[in-house]
């Protein structure tokens, strides 16, 4: 049997105990988890096996991030743990719709500037004028941050 299936069996497992929705395997090194949450929000992962069982992680909904490596998967089972117990919590609020449309739009802004970026000759003045207008957010993004009452999920 594949060392990459016997590790994502047992990952598998973990997170069937955390009341996954669905785990659909790919070939034996990449794996899809869904979770429903109890407002019907859906957050699902990706997860793939790498060489040396080491694993690669992105959440792909209710929106993309990128989480990186992990090398171990009581890790990989760690982190998604935490993120759906964070998940769950914040789906109670009453701020996330807008919060995951912010961060979706957020999400465009990025690919619109990779696809200026790779298929444009640009002003750049213009590209400087961009840069500006994101440093703004992100300085109230941060502002945001430090003045907002922090939530502690055990």
């Amino acid at each position: 049997m594949n060392q990459n299936t016997v590790t994502g069996d047992i990952i598998a497992l973990k997170l069937r105990q955390l009341q996954t929705k669905d785990i659909r395997m790919i070939r034996s090194n990449m794996y899809f988890v869904d979770f429903e949450l109890d407002d019907g929000t859906k957050v699902s992962y990706v997860f793939n096996i790498t060489k040396g069982d080491k694993f690669f992680l992105q959440r792909m909904r209710p929106y993309a991030i990128v989480h990186g490596k992990f090398g171990t998967a009581d890790e990989i089972v760690d982190f998604i743990r935490k993120d759906i117990a964070m998940f769950r919590n914040a789906a109670k609020s009453s701020n996330f719709p807008a919060f995951v449309k912010t961060f979706q739009a957020g999400s465009e802004v990025s690919r619109q500037i990779e696809r200026l970026f790779l298929t444009h000759n640009t002003d750049p003045q213009k590209l400087e004028e961009i840069y500006d207008v994101l440093q703004v957010i992100i300085a109230r993004i941060s502002d945001l941050n430090e003045s907002s009452e922090r939530i502690e999920i055990k």
